[in-house]
């Protein structure tokens, strides 16, 4: 896999999981999600077919996230998760733009912080 492939596999992980947050996701306190300000990579397993190059399945996706959550009425507190997903993101690759697209963006995750 070329590193280009590579870098916008990660940075379209991010803006999914960074959507994610931000449509009503919930922290291990079940306080609502507000702001986030960073996103990072921490794992993620790409798996390519030998049969296809043109699609890969990226799983076991951990991502670490420092976010701003709504703890009162007119207060925020800052928090620090680890979010997982619950299945593989499938991506396919386009030729018109030489690179991968996400096909679907229907991840699911959840706070796996301890």
């Amino acid at each position: 896999m070329r590193e280009k492939d590579q870098e916008k596999i990660n940075s379209d992980l991010k803006k999914v999981v960074n959507d994610h947050l931000l449509n009503g996701f919930k922290n291990r306190q079940h306080r609502l999600v507000d702001t986030v300000k960073e996103v990072r990579i921490l794992n993620s397993e790409i798996i390519q077919d030998e049969n296809d190059r043109d699609h890969i399945l990226v799983k076991n996706i951990q991502v670490g996230a420092r976010v701003f959550v709504i703890f009162g009425d007119d207060a925020k507190s800052s928090d620090n998760i680890l979010v997982k997903n619950q299945g593989p993101l499938s991506f396919r690759y386009n030729k018109e733009i030489d690179n991968f697209e996400l096909e679907e963006a229907t991840a699911k995750f959840y706070d796996a912080t301890n």
